[in-house]
């Protein structure tokens, strides 16, 4: 094929290796970020740069094509379908895919995350220094020479033209249409001329040319000039021609009235066609694209490193490649009209202010005693045109009188290490490792060990910081009376490492709590997130209102208002342009500032980030992705945040909407749920740049589908279900208790009608036979009442009786009309009586039951009868009392029957082992299962309680 040739290869080479020249344009040193094959290209010879209408970056290699987002690089080779790795174009169309152009003549294009390939077999020829693209139509389009080829298939779905077309038309990538009639083909031919408007050399391109559209400005491009003309009512009318020299790689437009010119080891240029500037980038370099996308950030292609980043071209560097001999710059400071840099090792640089920027730079070394550790750590101008200037190894001073810088030599006033140096009336004092110093005089006092770190005047008061806090020092300072105390140590000033006053307040820099701002009695702190670090490195004033506070992650600028009490803060980092965010020191001239980094210096004018563009967060994820899950599967969503300003410093917040209540940030895109409980889902995502600028929300709607047993009408059924089960147990439950207690019942009654059968009988037949025998006796008795078998018929007599009190005590036991607890008490009663009707004792009865219908059963009744009866007896037969007492209560079926005597009483342990009356009163209490108790004592009459619950 004609680009593999490898004739035109070495064509190639060999134009490239001739150099040329750009008389009179400025070469614009600034900080570029370079991303090569090593950072995840995957090339480093890079052909063509595009942006989409999304933001991303497409990148065009030799070995594949890329698409950058500012953090990771996603390739595709032709492993994914790409026609071939070597790919020299990319053109998005309407319908947004982006197309592909690669070294075997075919076009492919990336939709949805794959690449697709064109059913069609022609063949699509794009010259090396041809543009292609996509027009209003959607046709792909290539400009070379005088006119538009244009490409139509099957995939590209394209429109049809309205009306009748021109012969010749030109398109552009922006929608633009030029039609071109012969006398403008003349215009453009004559001014071409004979060396350049011959088809067979347009063809090997050595003298190729090809027209572009932008707006109304159609622009005829050459490898030598580009003339520019305003299409006018039908019109071309020639505007400017712009010539430019040197080996050319490309033309390409890049913006608003702007096109860029690559070249061979000269860089690239920018042009402005309209106001002819021109700036110069990348020299050294063989650029091969350039780009400059909707953040105004510059990309350039390079043949052989990969792609090179600038997020802000305004801000200069000075560097090596500048001249200075040192990029890691530790001071900065103005003197004589010269900028001074102060370094490791190699001592000062220093170069003309004012001058033209390209003037070189000097450098001054400093004889020090130890020249393995001789940083440079202050730089102070003084009254007399005289700089003085602190190191590692002593304090030396540079008198500036004589303009001539060849004749500028150090002077070493002291030796040892130099902590910082100010300034006061006439008076320089110098901090040391171990005191101050003071000149001219010399004179100086020692501290105690508390490692100084700065020292500054604040109201004629003598500062100075150590990792120890502040400390104030008095003044003036005397061998003899040399005082210093520690101050602000409740307003937690510790690590001091700098300290800088404007003579109205005194900033203080520590080593992790940020900067304190002393105004008057006001103390104020600022931390991260408000400034860049709470480590601060160095604190300048460059005026009354303004503060830098030098960091390893940027320099912040503080601007205060309002005598101190508002302010508004500002960052400046490589983001901004910066060659690093390690800042140590900053000096203004006029309106610029000089910022030392340990990559160079920068220069700007502008501090504020105003109008900065916000992060563009976008849903990475293919249009048909799956917004349904089950129970159990994980959730991914995947979003990517566009900011390259940022340089991939990007910070991911995500929230359920409705479900958290705070935000969770992440370092990456990817947000993963693995249990979420089954619902419908909002997830919100927002991005974060570097500035803390956050993007437009971004929802991810969802719905995490229930398991077949979590489906709410299986739930619904499964619960119907279970109080069905339930249902039924317990009905069964139920039944089986009815059926148990209807079968106690029926046994119940037919244990009551047998008890009443059994009663009835036994007065009926027994009862009436022993009251007949009794009867009997009774008469027997009488008729023998003086004969020697009397007593023997009267104990039979007594017997019988006997019986016949028990068996009435069964009948009473078993009928079932006595079941209450007021028959028991009657029953007890009326026997009371007749037990003590035939004795001397009298009997007291207190009973409140009344006729309450509580059941009791029959044996109960008759074991609490029992019991009531021989505790009566025993009162008969043993107390000697006079008075028994007999007390029935009963509350809350709690029956309560109290008998007591005022009889001789008696030792409880020995009678209750003793007599039987005592035993069996405990044995029926433990039978009823109620609480007996026994008081008595020898002499104090016995009282016996009994509680039973019913």
């Amino acid at each position: 094929m004609f680009l593999k040739s490898p004739i035109v290869k070495l064509l190639l080479l060999i134009q490239f290796l001739a150099l040329g020249a750009y008389a009179g344009t400025p070469y614009q040193v600034v900080y570029l970020k370079n991303y090569s094959a090593n950072d995840g290209l995957p090339g480093s010879q890079v052909n063509y740069l595009m942006q989409d209408s999304k933001g991303f970056i497409w990148i065009a290699t030799d070995k594949g094509v890329s698409r950058f987002d500012g953090q990771h690089f996603k390739n595709f080779t032709t492993t994914d379908g790409l026609e071939s790795n070597e790919a020299f174009r990319i053109a998005e169309d309407n319908y947004h895919r982006i197309f592909f152009y690669c070294n075997n003549y075919r076009v492919c294009y990336y939709e949805n995350g794959l690449i697709h390939k064109l059913t069609s077999t022609q063949r699509v020829l794009v010259q090396p220094f041809a543009n292609m693209f996509f027009n209003r139509y959607n046709e792909l389009c290539v400009n070379y020479g005088l006119k538009t080829k244009v490409y139509s298939f099957a995939e590209l779905k394209c429109r049809n033209h309205p009306g009748q077309q021109p012969l010749i038309s030109i398109y552009g990538a922006g929608e633009e249409e030029i039609p071109l009639s012969e006398n403008d083909l003349t215009l453009l031919r004559n001014e071409l001329g004979t060396a350049h408007f011959n088809d067979s050399t347009a063809k090997i391109n050595t003298k190729p040319y090809r027209l572009a559209i932008q707006q109304n400005h159609l622009l005829l491009i050459t490898k030598d000039w580009v003339h520019v003309y305003q299409y006018q009512k039908g019109t071309l009318i020639p505007l400017t021609k712009i010539s430019f020299t040197g080996n050319v790689t490309s033309v390409y437009l890049t913006g608003k009235n702007t096109f860029a010119v690559t070249t061979v080891k000269q860089g690239t240029y920018i042009i402005n066609y309209i106001t002819g500037q021109r700036k110069n980038y990348l020299n050294n370099q063989i650029t091969t694209s350039t780009l400059i996308d909707r953040e105004n950030n510059l990309w350039f292609g390079t043949y052989e490193s990969g792609i090179f980043l600038s997020t802000n071209p305004e801000v200069k560097v000075i560097n090596k490649e500048s001249g200075l001999v040192n990029e890691n710059v530790l001071k900065l400071n103005i003197a004589g009209g010269y900028l001074f840099t102060g370094h490791i090792l190699t001592g000062l640089s220093y170069m003309k202010l004012g001058a033209d920027q390209n003037s070189p730079i000097g450098t001054l070394y400093l004889k020090q005693n130890r020249s393995d550790f001789n940083r440079v750590t202050s730089l102070l101008p003084i009254t007399g045109n005289k700089l003085m200037i602190g190191t590692d190894n002593g304090i030396f001073g540079l008198n500036l009188s004589n303009n001539n810088p060849l004749s500028w030599q150090p002077i070493l006033y002291q030796g040892g290490p130099v902590k910082g140096i100010v300034q006061h009336r006439d008076t320089i004092y110098f901090l040391t490792s171990q005191g101050i110093v003071t000149l001219p005089d010399g004179a100086g006092c020692e501290f105690s060990p508390i490692r100084v770190t700065s020292l500054a005047w604040q109201k004629n008061q003598l500062l100075v910081g150590s990792l120890y806090g502040l400390y104030k020092i008095a003044t003036p300072i005397n061998i003899n009376h040399f005082k210093y105390v520690r101050i602000f140590a409740d307003k937690g000033i510790n690590a001091v490492k700098c300290l800088a006053s404007n003579e109205q307040v005194l900033a203080i820099g520590t080593e992790d709590k940020g900067l304190f701002l002393l105004a008057g009695k006001a103390v104020s702190q600022f931390t991260t997130p408000v400034i860049s670090s709470g480590n601060i490195r160095k604190l300048v004033w460059t005026d009354a209102n303004t503060l830098w506070a030098c960091t390893a992650n940027g320099v912040s600028i503080i601007n205060f208002s309002n005598n101190y009490q508002t302010y508004r803060v500002s960052r400046l980092n490589t983001s901004n342009g910066l060659p690093s965010d390690n800042v140590a020191d900053v000096v203004r001239n006029r309106s610029d500032y000089y910022i030392a980094t340990d990559q160079g210096i920068a220069i700007t004018q502008n501090l504020w980030n105003t109008n900065l563009p916000r992060p563009i967060l976008l849903d990475d994820g293919t249009p048909l992705k799956q917004n349904s899950f089950t129970y159990g599967q994980p959730v991914v969503f995947n979003c990517v945040a566009l900011s390259y300003k940022s340089m991939g410093k990007i910070q991911y917040r995500f929230r359920l909407k409705d479900v958290d209540k705070n935000w969770t940030a992440a370092p990456t895109g990817e947000k993963r749920f693995d249990l979420l409980p089954p619902g419908n889902y909002e997830l919100e995502a927002v991005a974060a740049d570097r500035f803390n600028q956050l993007s437009q929300p971004l929802l991810f709607q969802f719905t995490v589908m229930p398991l077949w047993y979590q489906q709410l009408w299986l739930q619904a059924i499964a619960v119907i279900g279970i109080i069905v089960l339930a249902f039924l147990l317990i009905r069964k439950y139920y039944l089986s208790i009815i059926g148990l207690q209807k079968k106690d019942y029926e046994n119940a009654l037919a244990l009551q009608r047998e008890r009443q059968r059994i009663s009835s009988e036994v007065h009926d037949d027994l009862g009436a036979s022993i009251s007949g025998i009794k009867l009997q006796t009774e008469l027997l008795s009488r008729k023998v009442a003086n004969q020697p078998a009397f007593k023997e018929i009267d104990a039979i007599h007594d017997a019988i009786t006997d019986i016949s009190t028990q068996v009435r005590l069964i009948i009473w036991s078993l009928d079932v009309e006595n079941d209450e607890v007021s028959s028991l008490v009657n029953f007890i009663q009326k026997q009371t009586i007749k037990i003590f009707d035939c004795c001397d004792i009298r009997l007291h009865e207190s009973i409140s039951v009344g006729e309450t219908s509580i059941a009791i059963s029959g044996e109960k009744r008759r074991q609490v009868y029992l019991l009531v009866k021989e505790a009566l007896n025993n009162i008969i037969k043993h107390s000697n009392a006079q008075n028994a007492f007999l007390a029935i209560s009963l509350y809350k079926n709690r029956l309560h029957i109290s008998i007591r005597d005022d009889g001789r009483g008696f030792v409880p342990d020995v009678r209750k082992h003793e007599t039987m009356g005592i035993r069996n009163i405990y044995a029926r209490a433990k039978r009823l299962n109620a609480d007996l108790k026994i008081d008595t004592a020898p002499g104090k009459g016995t009282s016996i309680s009994f509680k039973l619950n019913l």
